[in-house]
């Protein structure tokens, strides 16, 4: 082989070389950013901040959070779908948060649902059915039966049109037979303001308000698989006899085509995190419990809550 040609098959190697990932014990070798869509002091952001407090010690590089809010978290998505697939761009995906839109407005989202490569799941925050500590509704069956007679007379806060706490209402609704009037509000902190002040009569929320706002809400159900440690005294949805399984997932995602490497290499840092006792104590305070699921699991919870949110879709024909 002459000199050249040895030089030329360097140069071959070499770029063939760069086209691959770096190998697992060179990833990763700087600061890794993590887009967060949506502001600063939300329930997805506490969690990623927490989350990467304790990952960055196991890293050992920094891991700066870029919050990217904008068009209820589609902003932020969108630009981490087209980011470089080197492993230094991550969000944390919110599902059905990031689902919802890709269903209802595919043209208007910015990304499709395939383009996110799902790591793995951190954290598991179950919906409640929200009412006033003073209300008349002491248990979901009261509100049930007075919502049967009553049509559209209970007025149901939740954080915008086609969000997550619109399509639990509606998940509520198909499995008990009510109706109720929707109202949505543009944040958390508005929709809650409106229960406070007798505005409206239930509130269709995550746990963390169960959690935050024990001493004036009382959950009457949560739409869960199994009771939550943090309100152990909440009956499941399931328990008093209708199918409503509504969760929102803290994902760790990455863009389209994330090497397996760096799926794996995040995946361990994911398992080693919520294994930390430390770590599941804050996030108890947050009202988020902690829980793990690996790539393959994460992929099919993700799915099943896809085809959910799909059947829903259909159904109140919501699709534009």
């Amino acid at each position: 082989m002459t000199p050249r040609t040895i030089i030329s098959a360097v140069a071959v190697c070499a770029a063939s070389l760069a086209a691959f990932p770096a190998s697992a014990q060179d990833y990763p070798t700087k600061a890794v950013e993590f887009i967060v869509p949506f502001a600063p002091g939300g329930g997805a952001d506490a969690s990623q901040r927490a989350f990467n407090k304790y990952a960055e010690p196991l890293v050992g590089h920094p891991l700066p959070i870029n919050n990217k809010p904008g068009a209820a978290g589609t902003t932020g998505w969108a630009e981490m779908v087209r980011a470089s697939n080197d492993g230094y761009t991550l969000t944390i995906a919110t599902p059905p948060f990031n689902i919802i839109p890709a269903l209802v407005k595919p043209k208007e989202t910015g990304y499709t649902l395939d383009q996110f490569t799902n790591i793995c799941v951190y954290a598991v925050v179950p919906d409640v059915i929200l009412v006033r500590k003073d209300s008349e509704y002491k248990t979901l069956e009261d509100l049930v039966t007075f919502a049967k007679a009553n049509p559209k007379k209970l007025a149901a806060a939740n954080t915008g049109t086609l969000g997550a706490d619109f399509m639990t209402t509606l998940l509520i609704e198909k499995a008990t037979g009510i109706e109720m009037s929707q109202v949505p509000f543009s944040s958390g902190a508005l929709a809650l303001q409106a229960m406070l002040a007798s505005t409206t009569d239930v509130f269709v929320a995550s746990t963390l308000y169960a959690v935050a706002q024990a001493d004036t809400l009382v959950a009457l159900a949560i739409a869960s698989d199994e009771r939550d440690p943090l309100i152990p005294d909440v009956p499941t949805f399931g328990e008093l006899g209708y199918d409503v399984i509504s969760k929102r997932l803290r994902v760790l995602a990455g863009p389209p085509g994330l090497p397996e490497n760096v799926v794996s290499y995040w995946a361990d840092i994911c398992k080693q995190v919520t294994d930390n006792p430390e770590f599941q104590a804050e996030m108890d305070t947050l009202g988020q419990p902690v829980s793990y699921a690996g790539p393959d699991e994460a992929a099919e919870l993700i799915t099943r809550m896809t085809a959910d949110m799909q059947s829903i879709v259909d159904t109140y024909k919501l699709a534009e």
